[in-house]
């Protein structure tokens, strides 16, 4: 799991479009099997690829998020320099008053600092 306060996250309409809205996040928390898997492993790499990522945002206006008149389909943020997007199916739970639940669809890369770095 991969927890950060990212401040604002960055929710889109469509997959390239510019962002649709900016709210407030106090914390998110990213519960996915690709950050245990054996990434050396191109077989369990492939199955954690494929199981969904699960996004929980806490500290968020979910009145506002339930108002919107579109579908979420990419959430952004800015962490440590690193802008990090993931494409979303289309559900959202909501957990709480102030608290979202979204699951990832299709691939997703974490960048390394190294990865970073070695930028040629």
């Amino acid at each position: 799991m991969f927890a950060c306060a990212p401040g604002i996250v960055y929710l889109y309409s469509q997959s390239h479009g510019v962002a649709r809205l900016a709210i407030r996040c106090l914390h998110l928390a990213i519960d996915d099997p690709l950050l245990v898997a054996d990434t050396w492993n191109p077989e369990v790499e492939a199955i954690a690829l494929a199981a969904s990522a699960t996004l929980t945002l806490t500290g968020v206006d979910t009145a506002a998020i339930m108002a919107l008149p579109w579908t979420i389909d990419r959430l952004a943020f800015d962490y440590q320099g690193t802008s990090l997007s993931f494409q979303l199916a289309h559900s959202i739970q909501f957990a709480g008053p102030r608290s979202i639940r979204l699951r990832t669809r299709g691939a997703r890369h974490y960048a390394t600092r190294q990865e970073m770095a070695c930028s040629l």
